[in-house]
């Protein structure tokens, strides 16, 4: 073997050695809790996103947050509580905001719900829960996820 096949050789075997390598970096910190993180909030944030393409930063500052939200359960989108959409904006022609986000219940939370709800089409109820998953984009729809969903009072107010 030629020397000027050998040294790039030693230099690759020398830049792949065990205690040349990096620690891995540190995991991005958690957001400050939001001053202001109801629905509407979100809306302004995503509005102001379409128009700057900050999607990335609105995620990073709203998932994992623990929300206090008044939403409208209809009776047709939540009927488990493995699958319960809710709406949370006041029905309106058009539609302003497209987002229904899927609730997670805390064990028997769901069941708490049904029963204060019964047989309405619509209800209105407030919950805290963890906003686990935004999935946030200009070419996709917006999608929300809650986890360990507790209802919070005022607890109900009917349709």
């Amino acid at each position: 073997m030629s020397l000027h096949r050998f040294i790039p050789m030693v230099l690759v075997i020398a830049a792949c050695s065990s205690k040349d390598r990096r620690p891995p970096p540190p995991p991005p910190a958690a957001a400050p809790q939001l001053a202001h993180g109801t629905q509407a909030d979100l809306a302004h944030e995503l509005d102001d996103a379409e128009r700057r393409g900050t999607w990335s930063e609105v995620r990073h500052r709203w998932q994992g947050q623990r929300l206090r939200w008044t939403v409208t359960r209809q009776a047709l989108l939540c009927r488990s509580a493995e699958a319960c959409n809710v709406a949370p904006f006041p029905v309106q022609r058009p539609a302003t905001q497209g987002w229904m986000p899927l609730l997670g219940f805390a064990p028997g939370e769901f069941e708490a719900l049904a029963a204060t709800c019964g047989e309405r089409a619509q209800c209105d109820f407030t919950f805290e829960g963890t906003l686990t998953e935004l999935d946030v984009s200009g070419e996709r729809a917006t999608k929300l996820r809650f986890s360990d969903v507790k209802l919070a009072g005022p607890k109900l107010a009917g349709r």
